[in-house]
């Protein structure tokens, strides 16, 4: 079979269809030439545009052929103007051609984010099943800050492609990935030996490494940051205020916005910094002075610095000492921590190393080493290294080397818990890229792989005060996290029976949906809506169409395969699975904070139905107009006696009756919030669910009853639902020759009775054959928060006994930086509450109840409804 020549579209064109007609081809569309024979002397020739699979006859003036490589990349990509933007910038195709497995790029996350982050590519090729797929697709494991936000542990549809932590991979096309130190318009620098960028590193002097350098304020310098190389002005150059042993740091007030420090050191101003992009602090040995016959032409020309050999030739500080060179090492160069111990022993003099290993040490040289430790551990007594965890920024030695933790676990013949670091620098020996004796532990960039006793490590002192050692987004993707890890279930899982066998299955520690920083408002949420009802199950199964992309797809599977069948499976999901849901939603919807801060179910409810593009789950219409669709419903309060102990059923029909709105339909489900005032403020004491709701009064042209003789009722009229005189606040509607008798009253002359909109069927007046049916909902959910954490109640099965209470965060293991334990309780107790009386439940005093009891009525912020019946058509 002959390779297919594929042509791109430069231009906006109208041409002819091979089926009659004219067709417009916009420009960026690729195009497979159907036969190599041109059909006119001009050169025109068939073609099928694969973006709309029509057949057009194409000039060569309006396309240009591509050659196989670039026909690859730019067939994968789906956009067509960013498909004719790529294929304009020919050095970035060329270089996009070369990349191999194992090179460095930036890559766009998703479509919708603006910003590239780094990462490494893994798999270069097609990623469908067909063998004629000859787009190509990068597989790329995200890196550094980006590890987590990625969507694979490098699996697509159920195929392995390459394997990184979970949620640490992309799959992107050539538009959203560019090779690291590109520069648009101008070609890559290639450094030559022999032509090492010329640079002059500010040296101690030689006798005190603490001393003040030879540097003034005013020097111009720069420094290394990721591939770039910054350039400002000094402002500050001394020792940091009561940290005389971290030794000299360096202020620079820089000339791209690209810092991070507002020019203050623990409160104490330093210098002053307009604006904290403007300044950045950095220890000197990261500092480079400019040279005096150094051009502004040449710091502009040479922003990147990719490999340490462009440093060769610069001098270091005499106060930097590098780890002894491991020389142990397996066929991969994975460095032997005994052999380091050994290279330490023999090196003490000569300064600071790591120690690694005891197995070849003697008793005496261990007792001195622990002693040298021991003192070492006195300037930093208030540093506990368990408070330590993977993505901590970190330093080891003296004078310190910096790096992020990458990997916390054992070593095969350790002893002690050790440190897999990935440095800021490589350094020239003793380094991998992650690897331990032929083991990959995790990945980085060559020589800046790095272990380490993990007690030897402590926090990075540039920073001034100990920050939070953890990104609470990204610890999620930490192998802490491997224990608490629960699977994904692709087959499609109904929720578990009602009754024992489902209060078992979901019952216990460890069961529910694990909840992460702030994460409850959504683990409760979605317990109430999946864990024992399918009513709304439509969300985790509708096909996807040609309007839906890519988000949509990846939020409902998201959802369905790594959320809510496992829940219903085996009755646990970790908070891996629900951050990467949060991540989704906060980047698809452009909401910020959905995977750190607080937020509200309704703000979850709202976004999830945008994104997944449902329909509400029912509309409401005020008199005359039109009617508008909603996915929960807010309950309003203006008159309720405060006094008594409201029903849901009470406070439902007197808000719908003050704003005059009622429902076209009966709906399958319906949320009910409570009313509030703020999450904190409850304007009522206790309110109580009402197990059963009947909307049968509070819908259009739907029959009723005379709230007198039980005839079909004509006429409701709202005035007479605040009259104290009819008993009870329900919905006033009535027969004809009863609303006469009721408005005879001469209190109520001024009601404004109105007539009802009824069926067809029902238009005549006169006696209704039997009982009138009436259209009721069933509770199946309740939603509480108290003190700004929100937990659930969920019935599990169709006694009123059956009870379920779960809480994402019941407990706690490893303090302030460890782990949330779900759990999942029966609470029986709590139906003898739903079922007594308004008026008997009024004499109670809340602070007898029981503890389920109290939280279940005082703390209701969300109420779910279904039907049954409905469920099963809606």
């Amino acid at each position: 079979m002959k390779p297919r020549r594929l042509w791109i579209a430069v231009k906006e064109f109208t041409a002819e269809a091979k089926t009659g007609g004219e067709v417009k081809v916009s420009e960026g569309s690729l195009l497979s030439q159907e036969d190599n024979r041109g059909t006119s002397p001009g050169g025109a020739f068939w073609a099928k545009v694969l973006d709309t699979d029509k057949a057009v006859k194409v000039l060569p003036w309006a396309a240009e052929e591509l050659s196989g490589t670039y026909s690859g990349l730019l067939e994968a990509v789906t956009n067509a103007d960013e498909r004719l933007a790529l294929f304009k910038q020919e050095r970035l195709m060329h270089r996009l051609s070369m990349l191999q497995k194992g090179d460095s790029v930036k890559v766009q996350i998703t479509s919708s984010s603006g910003r590239k982050d780094r990462g490494v590519v893994r798999y270069r090729g097609p990623i469908g099943k067909s063998k004629h797929d000859t787009c190509i697709i990068f597989g790329v494991e995200l890196v550094e800050s980006a590890s987590g936000k990625g969507f694979t542990d490098g699996s697509f549809k159920g195929q392995k492609f390459f394997s990184c932590r979970e949620n640490c991979g992309v799959f992107v096309p050539a538009s959203r990935i560019e090779p690291v130190n590109w520069v648009e318009g101008r070609p890559h620098p290639v450094p030559q030996k022999g032509n090492v960028r010329e640079c002059s590193r500010i040296e101690l002097t030689s006798g005190d490494p603490l001393s003040t350098p030879g540097i003034e304020l005013g020097d111009r310098v720069f420094f290394k940051m990721d591939d770039n190389t910054p350039i400002g002005t000094v402002v500050y150059c001394d020792h940091l205020p009561k940290k005389l042993e971290t030794g000299v740091f360096v202020g620079i007030l820089l000339d791209d916005p690209v810092g991070s420090w507002d020019g203050c050191f623990k409160g104490q101003v330093l210098c002053h910094i307009p604006s904290p992009e403007y300044g950045i602090l950095l220890p000197i040995s990261k500092v480079y002075k400019e040279k005096a016959d150094r051009g502004a032409n040449t710091s502009v020309n040479n922003t990147s610095l990719s490999t340490s050999d462009e440093y060769k030739e610069c001098p270091l500080p005499s106060s930097i000492r590098y780890p002894p060179t491991m020389e142990d090492s397996s066929l991969n160069g994975s460095p032997s921590l005994a052999s380091s111990l050994h290279l330490e022993i023999q090196q003490k003099n000569k300064g600071p190393a790591l120690e690694l290993d005891t197995t070849e040490a003697g008793e005496e040289d261990q007792e001195e080493e622990e002693e040298e430790e021991e003192e070492d551990n006195d300037d930093h007594v208030d540093y506990d290294h368990h408070h330590l965890e993977i993505n901590s920024m970190v330093e080891v030695n003296h004078p310190p080397i910096y790096g992020v933790i990458r990997w916390i676990g054992e070593l095969p013949g350790m002893t002690e818990t050790i440190a897999g670091l990935e440095l800021e620098e490589p350094l020239p020996s003793g380094c991998t890229d992650g690897q331990y004796r032929g083991i990959q532990y995790f990945h980085c960039q060559p020589n800046k792989g790095f272990f380490v006793k993990l007690r030897l490590c402590r926090p990075d002192s540039r920073f001034g005060t100990l920050q939070n050692l953890e990104n609470p987004v990204l610890r999620c993707n930490s192998l802490d996290f491997r224990v608490y890890a629960s699977e994904r279930v692709e087959k499609d899982t109904p929720p578990p029976p009602l009754g024992n066998e489902g209060r078992d299955r979901l019952s216990g520690w460890k069961k529910g949906i694990q909840g992460h920083c702030n994460s409850c408002y959504l683990d409760a949420t979605l317990f109430c809506m999946f864990s024992f009802t399918s009513v709304l199950d439509s969300m985790l199964l509708r096909p996807a169409d040609k309007y839906d992309g890519e988000s949509y797809t990846e939020t409902r599977d998201l959802l369905r395969t790594e959320i809510v069948n496992p829940l219903r499976k085996n009755g646990y999901v970790c908070a891996t699975k629900v951050m990467a849901l949060r991540k989704v939603l906060e980047a698809v919807g452009h909401s910020s904070g959905f995977t750190s801060e607080e937020k509200d179910p309704e703000e979850f409810l709202t976004l999830l139905f945008r994104v997944l593009k449902m329909e509400p789950l029912f509309h409401i219409r005020s008199a005359g107009k039109e009617p508008h669709g909603c996915i929960f419903y807010q309950i309003f309060v203006e008159d309720h006696p405060p006094k008594v102990v409201p029903t849901v059923q009470e406070l439902l029909e007197g808000s719908l009756v003050s704003g005059d709105l009622k429902f076209t339909e009966a709906p399958s489900c319906l949320i009910l919030q409570m009313p509030r005032n703020g999450k904190n403020f409850k304007a009522f004491r206790t309110i109580q669910p009402s197990l059963e709701l009947d909307l049968t009064d509070l819908l259009e042209e739907t029959p009723r009853e005379c709230g007198i003789c039980q005839d079909l009722a004509v006429t409701e009229c709202p005035d007479c639902y605040k009259d104290p005189s009819f008993g009870d606040r329900r919905v006033k509607q009535f027969c004809r020759i009863c609303s006469q008798q009721v408005h005879k009253h001469r209190a109520r002359h001024g009601h404004r009775p109105r007539p009802l909109s009824l069926p067809e069927e029902f238009s005549h007046v006169g006696p209704v054959p039997g009982a009138i049916p009436r259209q009721t909902m069933q509770l199946f959910g309740v939603l509480c928060i108290e003190t700004s954490h929100y937990v659930a109640f969920a019935q599990h099965g169709l006694d009123a006994h059956q009870w379920l209470f779960f809480d994402s965060m019941a407990d706690r293991e490893g303090g302030l930086n460890g782990f949330n334990i779900p759990r999942v309780t029966p609470c029986p107790e709590v139906a003898d509450y739903l079922e007594m009386s308004p008026e008997a439940l009024q004499g109670l005093d809340p602070r007898s109840l029981p503890a389920y009891a109290r939280r279940l009525l005082c703390d209701a912020y969300m109420c779910f409804y279904h039907s049954p019946s409905l469920g099963l058509y809606k």
